[in-house]
């Protein structure tokens, strides 16, 4: 009976110690053991990017954030980009949401260093680097581009210079210029 007792005796105490301890004035909450970020934006044209688990399409979100509103599936905007995307998926390794992702990213880090390209530029001008079915990678042509660029060369030069890069096998460039714009 004695242990019995004493062990009872022990367990009010620990359950009385630790209660006194949650309650002490003066400490901080404990933090939850993993932070969530808040969504960028209330809206799928706000959204900075497609999260893994987010329900939004890729042709949707890209169709909506051109257009400055959220658009709907049905929207002929929206139409044009799912075949940009199609197009981009059929050449890259990544998925569409990751290519949307990427492109979307390189969009902004340019823009963050006064060059103005827009998503829709940005995959036209990496398309004739990857034929279809070649499983190019994505986001290595997003980093080799943004490193041209930051480096002052001009659209073209960048992507004559990635063109001139290709590894061998890689299709070669449509005829012409990439584009006019620097």
């Amino acid at each position: 009976m004695g242990n019995a007792l004493f062990s009872f005796t022990r367990a009010i105490g620990s359950a009385g110690l630790a209660l006194a301890l949650a309650g002490c004035p003066g400490e901080p909450p404990s933090e939850p053991r993993e932070r969530v970020a808040a969504p960028s934006g209330t809206t799928l044209a706000d959204k900075q990017w497609l999260q893994p688990l987010d329900a939004s399409e890729p042709d949707v979100w890209l169709a909506s954030r051109s257009a400055g509103r959220d658009l709907a599936v049905g929207d002929p905007a929206v139409a044009e980009w799912r075949a940009i995307l199609a197009d981009a998926d059929a050449r890259f390794g990544e998925d569409q949401r990751m290519i949307a992702n990427r492109a979307v990213q390189l969009e902004t880090m340019l823009r963050e260093i006064d060059i103005k390209e827009g998503v829709r530029e940005l995959l036209a001008g990496f398309a004739p680097f990857a034929g279809k079915g070649s499983r190019s990678g994505f986001s290595d042509l997003c980093q080799h581009y943004y490193n041209l660029r930051s480096q002052g060369l001009t659209r073209v030069a960048a992507l004559d210079l990635l063109r001139q890069q290709a590894p061998p096998g890689t299709p070669p460039a449509a005829a012409g210029p990439a584009g006019a714009q620097p």
